[in-house]
């Protein structure tokens, strides 16, 4: 059993290293626009089927952990989830009042804010929960 956890939680980091190497190229790419149409189609769609392999085996390994731990991801998904619900509906708010920056605050960057999100819900779970 504890061998299966390990190697869920490997599969699950891998994936996520595998979809930050294609990510942030392809983002790169697609900003320089150094291919054409159809090719710039197919890197858009590399991270997409990287970032759904690494869902998947993320769900595994949650599957695999004991009830703390579990709970602990939860909250931490749910912080995060109500942080980035919050920031959209303050930038709907400013877009409406014209004030906004999307250099901060564009569609790139919300991702990174959703990650932020995650990881402080994460962190504020964990100390929670002595873990």
């Amino acid at each position: 059993m504890e061998q299966s956890k390990k190697i869920a939680n490997r599969n699950s980091i891998i994936f996520a290293l595998i979809y930050g190497a294609t990510y942030l190229p392809a983002v790169w790419l697609l900003k320089h626009r150094v291919f054409g149409q159809p090719i710039s189609i197919i890197i858009a769609i590399v991270p997409i089927i990287a970032f759904s392999i690494f869902i998947l085996k993320l769900i595994k390994a949650f599957s695999v952990m004991d009830e703390v731990k579990q709970r602990v991801q939860l909250e931490a998904v749910v912080i995060g989830f109500s942080l980035t619900a919050m920031l959209v509906m303050i930038l709907f708010l400013l877009s409406l009042c014209d004030i906004s920056n999307p250099g901060w605050f564009g569609y790139a960057n919300l991702l990174g804010y959703c990650w932020l999100f995650y990881f402080v819900g994460w962190f504020i779970s964990k100390k929670k929960y002595g873990i």
